[in-house]
């Protein structure tokens, strides 16, 4: 019985941090992911907002509920009815519960400060600025997630075999 429960413990022990690497190892994979997606929003931003308000187009991409980026959007369209557009993308790009880091949220808050306060081409220029920089984001997250995917899940199975290694 002894012998039995200590199995189950160092098999829980090692599944938990085997689990725990594949989890860490999971949010550069969704980091870039999820950058790619702001990018292909602000495309589609940047070419409906000639004609439609941003509200409308806010409330059209938080309509795809595909990812926790239209969540975002949702949030945007939901305070949009109590703050205007600036602080409303601030606002929901800084308490936004994705895996991109606080430098890619400023990124992206920079562009708020333009969002429907001044002109047309302005705000187009300001998004192409955006997307530069986003550009450069994805592929420094791309180069973590090379160097860092690998090393977390390898990780997580060694310090899972230490642990049952000395637990035996």
């Amino acid at each position: 019985m002894y012998y039995c429960v200590k199995t189950i413990l160092l098999f829980a022990i090692f599944s938990l941090s085997t689990g725990i690497g594949i989890l860490i190892s999971k949010m550069y994979e969704n980091r870039v992911k999820e950058l790619r997606q702001f990018k292909n929003i602000l495309n589609i931003i940047k070419t409906k907002f000639t004609y439609e308000p941003l509200t409308e187009i806010f409330n059209q991409i938080s309509q795809e509920k595909s990812s926790k980026i239209e969540e975002i959007f949702e949030n945007m369209t939901y305070k949009l009815e109590f703050e205007n557009v600036k602080y409303s993308w601030m606002d929901a790009i800084q308490e936004a519960d994705i895996s991109i880091t606080q430098e890619d949220k400023d990124i992206l808050k920079e562009l708020g400060k333009v969002l429907g306060q001044t002109d047309a081409d302005s705000q187009v220029n300001e998004i192409e600025v955006t997307e530069s920089f986003l550009n450069m984001q994805i592929e420094k997250a791309e180069e973590a997630r090379k160097k860092n995917q690998k090393m977390y899940k390898t990780l997580g199975v060694v310090v899972g075999l230490v642990f049952v290694i000395i637990l035996i």
